[in-house]
């Protein structure tokens, strides 16, 4: 039986404004209209192909039961597809529910995640697709797009050492904290590292002079602190490309330290081991830092591999085709 609470909720849902498509336990900081999946279907034509299909998104961010409801609300919807998407790690206790991506649900179309999963109903979707590449790229958006993020020189403003713009949330535990901590207990050291976010705050030029703009803000800089909150096989956020696309040497952890091998050049990138010592790391970091060249020529290496865009364009085209075979 329907609870009024949960109707109540699942009512609540992101709509775009032709109505079809809603999202339901999204981040609710865009509307419906500029969720990213909103102008993939627009730019690939599927409302003009498709005037009567009309798409539900579901996510982490709230209750598993808005799907039941919305299963009980649309029973025999032929035309209604369920997606489900996700940028958190959904292996994490709080996201107990969503750990197999939804597809214990056979109500789910399509579910996109970041985990390799062998079901024709799954595509490996990870969020800094959506972060990096624009819904409506085509196929040399993405490799101009690439280019930029691959190829940097080095500019005399990039003089600073090091930052960190990272929030004290414990909704997932304390051992993320733990460790960026200890790397910026251990790389101050070398020299002084900037903490523009909420945890270690030593600076409020990000707020201040930069108006929370963090890409503008680590164009200072020569390194990034940017470890993922977990090291999972395949979980890769934003962070390692917001680190590149800001032209910062990331120091990263997270993936088993091989995050997207077929996309990422690993020799231009310090990789952090969880429980280690580090003392090589720390040890390069100080020889960059402290030698122009040898940073000039570390930092100018190619941060993709040479054929990123295929890798991207493809996950463009597989996603076009699932959603084509939905609504067939």
């Amino acid at each position: 039986m329907l609870k009024y609470d949960q109707i109540k909720q699942w009512r609540r849902a992101l709509i775009s404004s032709n109505g079809q498509v809603q999202y339901f336990n999204f981040w609710d900081k865009q509307t419906a209209d500029e969720i990213w999946f909103t102008g993939f279907l627009k730019s690939r034509g599927f409302f003009d192909r498709f005037p009567h299909a009309n798409f539900a998104f579901f996510s982490t961010l709230g209750s598993v039961q808005l799907l039941r409801v919305d299963e009980l609300l649309h029973p025999f919807g032929r035309n209604r597809k369920r997606v489900f998407f996700t940028g958190e790690n959904v292996h994490y206790q709080v996201f107990k529910d969503y750990e197999k991506n939804l597809l214990d649900y056979p109500s789910i179309d399509l579910s996109l995640g970041f985990d390799y999963v062998d079901d024709a109903r799954y595509l490996r979707f990870p969020i800094w697709i959506l972060e990096m590449f624009p819904p409506n790229s085509n196929i040399n958006d993405i490799k101009r797009i690439c280019s930029l993020l691959s190829f940097r020189k080095l500019e005399d403003s990039r003089n600073r050492f090091c930052a960190l713009v990272a929030g004290t949330s414990t909704m997932l535990g304390t051992e993320s904290l733990e460790m960026r901590k200890r790397m910026v207990e251990k790389l101050n050291l070398i020299d002084r590292v900037d903490c523009a976010g909420k945890l270690l705050r030593n600076t409020e030029e990000l707020q201040e002079r930069f108006h929370d703009d963090k890409a503008e803000f680590l164009k200072l800089y020569r390194f990034f602190i940017c470890p993922e909150n977990i090291s999972v096989a395949g979980y890769v956020t934003e962070k390692v490309f917001h680190a590149i696309g800001s032209g910062c040497i990331p120091i990263y952890n997270g993936s088993l330290n091989n995050p997207e091998p077929e996309v990422l050049n690993h020799h231009a990138i310090l990789f952090w081991e969880r429980g280690g010592d580090n003392t090589f790391l720390l040890q390069q970091t100080e020889q960059l830092h402290n030698h122009h060249k040898l940073f000039k020529d570390f930092f100018e290496q190619p941060r993709l591999k040479d054929n990123a865009w295929e890798i991207v364009a493809a996950y463009f085209a597989i996603l076009e085709q699932k959603l084509n075979n939905l609504l067939r």
